[in-house]
């Protein structure tokens, strides 16, 4: 437990913490003035806060009062009054604020403060175990919209309900239209807080100076067109879940920004002087390779360090092929027609190779849903639809796009003997030179590699047969 002392008097300060030694496994942290106060409570996680109403000698002081509302809205620390008797109408005050008990000074001793601030560790301790016990119980339902009983699907779900128990960053990967947000929303709602916000930004559809506002908030006048204050993200947020979609999308000055908030826990908005807490956690998807574009100094490698603490790979459609029918039926569930795909056209469907993932197998079966003149979908329906944008393609296409890659290629001697040599050359490469696992890779016998690398059946071999 980390307990804050704040009063103008050190003697004061010193007694507190006197009292308060006998208590085990606890820090102290001691404050002057208010300014003190707030810079230690954005610096630092406090526990709790013990508050003197009158941080000067000016009896009109009343600067505690002012902590414990800004320690109530803007922390998750708890204060408690610890004053004079003769304060007791700022007690009253201080109370309808939102502190949590008082403690007189003119009586103090340790049997009268230890045991709320016993109290209030058990209380702690007891609220961090419901909110474990609730994390647990939702890690064990089926996040909404992920279906499927792949392999492929149940380690995303294993690993998903690993990570959500955590409240460090989490980097999701995986090809576009795979369910990254899907994901993150689970990720939220088996976490310790499912009832706190869940706030989405995609960080490659707002202008830069926008983006800044939107995410650290501004003051009023901060520039061109504020008139007025507006909180930002990272306060709304509270102690919920900011999910920064298309993260390789952030602008260079932004990700400094960013990495500032995920290092010292605060930020400030634009045109604010002071800084303010960040409570929440930090999710962020992308579909683009993050360590190219740190190669490419197009990222910021300390920010993909910090965003990468927990990290999810979602695996494409191709990977969990045989999730499509469960995802078609649940697709179908959500027309207002009653399809119904034959088996063929399922079987079909399964053999398909979908670049656009489950986005693209969700977009058909809504063409599907205009398009279709019978409710009872076959190939022949399938092949009849208009256009082909949303229809998977033959899992044989990326064979025939190489051939058409060779052919495209300019004029520049034999295109089928470079291409041969070329695919010999890479499998003799992958192979460590063994001629035998080289045949295998290209499907042909030994003997045929040799004759193409000039090579005499009867000498040696430069790598074991197997």
């Amino acid at each position: 437990m980390k307990i804050l002392i704040i009063d103008d008097h050190r003697s004061a300060r010193r007694i507190l913490t006197t009292v308060l030694s006998s208590m085990a496994g606890v820090e102290f942290r001691e404050a002057a003035s208010l300014d003190e106060a707030q810079r230690c409570l954005r610096e630092e996680f406090i526990d709790v806060a013990l508050v003197d109403i009158r941080l000067s000698a000016d009896a009109c002081n009343t600067d505690g009062l002012t902590l414990i509302e800004e320690i109530r809205k803007c922390t998750s620390a708890v204060p408690i009054v610890v004053t004079a008797s003769s304060e007791m109408e700022e007690i009253r005050k201080a109370m309808r604020l939102g502190a949590y008990d008082y403690v007189l000074k003119d009586g103090l001793c340790k049997e009268l403060i230890v045991p709320i601030l016993e109290g209030l560790r058990d209380r702690r301790r007891l609220e961090q175990e419901v909110q474990v016990l609730r994390a647990r119980e939702g890690a064990q339902r089926m996040p909404v919209g992920m279906v499927g009983t792949s392999a492929a699907l149940q380690r995303l779900l294993s690993l998903v309900r690993r990570v959500a128990l955590s409240d460090r960053p989490v980097l999701v990967l995986g090809p576009t239209g795979t369910g990254k947000e899907l994901v993150v929303r689970a990720l939220h709602a088996m976490g310790a807080r499912p009832d706190a916000p869940l706030l989405e930004i995609n960080c490659g559809a707002i202008p830069e100076q926008l983006m800044e506002s939107q995410l650290f908030g501004h003051e009023r006048g901060a520039f061109t067109g504020a008139e007025r204050r507006q909180d930002g993200l990272m306060k709304a947020v509270g102690q919920g879940t900011l999910f920064l979609d298309e993260i390789a999308e952030l602008p260079l000055s932004l990700q400094a920004k960013l990495l500032r908030v995920l290092e010292a826990g605060h930020f400030r908005p634009i045109g604010a002087t002071a800084e303010q807490p960040f409570h929440g956690r930090v999710a962020a998807a992308t579909h683009a390779d993050l360590e190219d574009l740190v190669r490419q100094r197009r990222f910021r490698e300390d920010l993909y360090f910090r965003l990468n603490v927990l990290e999810v790979r979602v695996p494409s459609l191709e990977d969990r092929c045989e999730d499509i029918p469960a995802l078609l039926a649940h697709f179908v569930q959500q027309q207002r027609r009653p399809l119904r795909f034959s088996s063929e056209a399922v079987d079909l469907l399964t053999r398909m190779a979908w670049p656009g993932n489950v986005r693209q197998l969700r977009n058909l079966v809504d063409r599907v849903a205009v398009f279709a003149e019978t409710d009872e979908v076959t190939p022949e329906v399938l092949s009849g639809l208009p256009g082909r944008s949303g229809q998977g393609t033959s899992r044989e296409d990326p064979l025939k796009e190489l051939v058409r890659m060779v052919l495209r290629m300019p004029e520049a001697g034999d295109k089928l003997e470079r291409l041969e040599q070329a695919m010999i050359s890479e499998a003799m490469t992958l192979a460590e030179g063994n001629k035998s696992a080289a045949a295998r890779l290209l499907g042909v016998h030994r003997k045929a590699i040799e004759r193409r690398l000039g090579r005499k059946e009867d000498e040696p071999l430069s790598g074991p047969e197997d």
